[in-house]
């Protein structure tokens, strides 16, 4: 590549300013620049890398900037389009990370382009995307390469004819970590941050019916040797790919046309809020009429889970109020905002076990009639609220059985595809989860395209792991965290799988996370209310239930490792936290999200993993909003669980892989949990899929209380309570036994005995001292015996006790 001339180069700097200025005086935005205290400037090295996403008002809404241009749909159209990913040239390099890291000004951009490549004959070939960690596709420690550096990438595209004329978008999936792009030697821009999609308008740097270069600057500083990057710590427990990660393409529209649609659902009657960008890139006025229509999706179209094209799966057209043409006047370089409130008639809901879906599809008309530019995206109709301690689906509550899942493959890195991801959702599917939570981070738009097809809920996540206060100091001048949030929120706009957004995972500092949290959730309700639900995923231990950065957020969540990482043990350590977290938040649904026990890489502790597992499940489950038959648990407080993990991963520090998976890298082998997984939590949505269905019938049917009779032998310390045949707790989900112990807390055995004598042994867990308490036993676990006909139950304590057995109850749900 030719070093540009001067004029070029003046253009350049033209850009660079101008990038400047769009950040710096969008209208409503709420990341305010504050000044670099000098502490955390010479902590990082100097001045911030600057954000480049800003809000901004325009005629008719707020709406987001990047990069000088609206923040588009990244959702795939039937428009001219060319496909970048293939063959690319490549050169890894040493980069100076703090200059990576500086902001974009003259001086920066005049510096790096005394320095561009210009002899590439020895430059490698590639095929893009893919990390350029060296991969050997093992399920073990250095498999992949650690590789925290920079890379050039380069190649070439022509276009012919028809992008004459044209808008032309060049859209970028992922890159990590810094990404700086020059077209035609015109530096267009850089991003910072490796799990959202960025675009830039490269209109007046392309050629037509010639060749085109486009070089692209990657440095990926290693997690720990800075603390102004987004993940920071140097111990981040999942790997750090390098380079060009996911798709990159080209799109062409008209100068005029439609830069996104975001539709937001208001109530189930199909009541739905329709917010249309509509971009001038040319510098003339233009008169436009935009029209619209609402199709529904076809599940049975040979589409359905092979194409991401909302149009591919386009069905019946339905009826809609309120979609009346709308003519625009657009001046040169202007954008607008069209709002339409929609009804649609005879609604049909999304939800787990009815995953319907809508097409709405836009055109620009111009002055003659004639379709300038069309734009369509699939959406569903639903929408998720709070009641109290319950999550609501189309208002009914909903309990979450969910898996966490990384983006991760082991010949592909964390490289996705459409077929990759739809066998590891499908897969998911058929251990019977309703939610996936997507790591740590935003995956590929794909991932969320087929949780929508496939009836899946989600929870997703900004990679703010494990921050520090420092981090959070940082954060609340440079705002990256703010901008990770919007790009999250708005590349997954329109999807109805996603039903929870969270801030963070397992953070320190409260105080600052606290106000982290009231920021970017304000920022949210205020500017773009999309009608989700927020949350965070905090350290049970971190500082425990009393954790007053929840304060902010629709959802209480929080990882629980008792018995694993933190104190007490899976059960009971469990249950407590979670009657403390429902007495400190009385009024929100609480969330576990994540749970789970490694495996190690030879299966060694492959029984602790289950051992681990099944504990906290128990617990878990108790106060579970939604019982498995359908039936809504008044005395219920936790909304959904998410056992961790789907499939073993890579870590960072690449000395050992992680094995909280339930099933290997290849897909393929199974661990013993996956299994119990598959079997419970089919038991525990039955039918409903998590979703209630019918009021509380059964509830509780009594089997003994302190005012009846009573078999107490002294010498063996055992307690027996005899039945008449025929007594049918099949039913119901629970035993439970309530008493009290002036003395001891240790447990002891409880045999149930059915009418053909034969004998279930359940060894509880230890009791509350001084305390009415009642333990419950899974009636699940039971094996062996007919619960039809239980006749007797016998209370084997193993010394002298003093216990008060008060009742004995059978019932759906855990209750006090």
């Amino acid at each position: 590549m030719k070093l540009k001339p001067k004029w070029m180069l003046l253009s350049s700097l033209f850009v660079v300013v101008l990038i400047i200025i769009l950040v710096m005086t969008s209208g409503t935005d709420q990341t305010k620049k504050y000044p670099v205290t000098n502490k955390i400037q010479d902590e990082v090295g100097g001045e911030f890398l600057q954000t480049t996403l800003a809000l901004q008002n325009v005629e008719g809404g707020t709406i987001a900037v990047q990069n000088g241009i609206p923040v588009p749909s990244f959702d795939r159209q039937e428009r001219l389009s060319y496909s970048l990913n293939g063959t690319w040239k490549k050169k890894r390099f040493e980069a100076d990370h703090d200059f990576s890291m500086r902001p974009r000004d003259a001086k920066w951009l005049a510096e790096i382009e005394e320095n561009l490549p210009e002899n590439m004959s020895d430059w490698e070939e590639m095929s893009l995307p893919l990390p350029e960690n060296e991969i050997q596709g093992l399920e073990t420690a250095n498999s992949m390469e650690t590789y925290e550096d920079g890379v050039w990438y380069s190649r070439t595209f022509k276009l012919d004819k028809d992008w004459d004329n044209k808008a032309i978008t060049l859209k970028f999936l992922s890159v990590n970590y810094v990404a700086d792009v020059w077209v035609n030697g015109e530096w267009v821009g850089y991003h910072e941050g490796g799990y959202t999609p960025f675009a830039f308008d490269i209109t007046p740097f392309v050629t037509i019916d010639k060749t085109n270069d486009i070089l692209i600057r990657v440095d990926n500083p290693p997690w720990g040797s800075r603390e102004d990057i987004i993940p920071a710590q140097a111990g981040t427990d999942w790997f750090n790919y390098t380079g060009i990660i996911q798709d990159v393409f080209l799109e062409a529209t008209e100068m005029s046309h439609i830069v996104r649609a975001d539709l937001i659902p208001k109530e189930v009657d199909g009541s739905v809020e329709a917010k249309v960008v509509i971009e001038n890139r040319s510098l003339n006025h233009d008169t436009v009429t935009l029209s619209g229509e609402i199709f529904e999706a076809d599940r049975k179209s040979a589409s359905y889970l092979s194409s991401p094209l909302a149009t591919s799966i386009k069905g019946n057209k339905v009826d809609v109020l309120g979609i009346d043409d709308v003519e625009i006047e657009l001046q040169p370089r202007e954008i607008k905002v069209v709002t339409y409130d929609l009804k649609i008639i005879d609604p049909m809901l999304w939800s787990p076990d009815e995953p319907n879906l809508y097409v709405a599809e836009l055109k620009l008309k111009g002055e003659k009639t004639e379709v300038k530019d069309s734009f369509s995206t699939q959406f569903g109709l639903r929408t998720v609220t709070t009641e109290s301690s319950k999550i609501l689906l189309n208002d009914q509550p909903v309990f979450l059985a969910g898996i966490g899942r990384h983006e991760e493959w082991p010949n592909y890195g964390r490289t996705s595809s459409w077929e990759r991801i739809k066998d590891d959702l499908q897969q998911m599917a058929n251990s019977n989860v309703n939610m996936v939570r997507t790591a740590h981070y935003p995956n590929h738009i794909d991932t969320y395209i087929l949780l929508d097809r496939l009836g899946l809920m989600a929870m997703s996540e900004i990679p703010l792991w494990q921050f520090e206060t420092t981090h959070y100091q940082i954060q609340e001048e440079k705002r990256l965290s703010d901008q990770m949030w919007r790009e999250m929120i708005f590349s997954q706009f329109n999807r109805p799988s996603v039903i929870l957004w969270s801030t963070q995972n397992e953070s320190k500092d409260v105080l600052l996370r606290k106000e982290y949290n009231e920021r970017v959730v304000k920022d949210l309700k205020e500017n773009y209310n999309d009608g989700r639900l927020t949350t965070q995923s905090a350290a049970a231990d971190h500082p425990g239930f009393n954790d007053i950065s929840m304060e902010p957020l629709d959802v209480a969540g929080w990882t629980m490792y008792f018995g694993v990482f933190h104190g007490g043990t899976p059960y009971e350590g469990t249950r407590l936290f979670l009657r403390g977290a429902h007495e400190a938040w009385p009024n929100k649904p609480v969330l576990n999200t994540e749970f789970g026990h490694w495996s190690r890489e030879d299966n060694a502790e492959a029984d602790k993993q289950v051992e681990i597992y099944t504990h906290t499940l128990d617990a878990l489950t108790e106060k579970s909003t939604v019982s498995p038959d359908g039936t809504v648990n008044e005395n219920g407080y936790v909304a959904g669980i998410d056992f961790w993990l789907m499939y073993n991963w890579y870590v960072n520090h690449n000395q050992w892989i992680d094995t909280f998976g339930i099933t290997h890298m290849d897909r393929k082998q199974d661990k013993p949990v996956a299994s119990l997984i598959e079997e419970d939590y089919k038991r525990i949505m039955g039918d409903t899929k998590g979703i209630a269905k019918k009021e509380a019938s059964l509830s509780r049917k009594t089997l003994y209380n302190e005012e009846e009779m009573i078999t107490f032998n002294e010498s063996s310390n055992e307690h027996e309570v005899e039945f008449p045949n025929n007594t049918d707790i099949s039913k119901y989900h629970y035993m439970q036994i309530v008493l009290e112990d002036e003395d001891a807390t240790d447990a002891f055995k409880i045999i149930i005995e059915d009418a053909q004598e034969k004998q279930f042994t359940y060894e509880t867990y230890d009791i509350l001292r001084r305390e009415s308490h009642a333990i419950r036993i899974p009636l699940h676990h039971v094996k062996g015996i007919d619960l039809t006909d239980v006749t007797r139950i016998q209370i084997i304590s193993q010394k002298e006790r003093k216990i008060n057995l008060k009742e004995i109850y059978v019932s759906v749900a855990g209750t006090d």
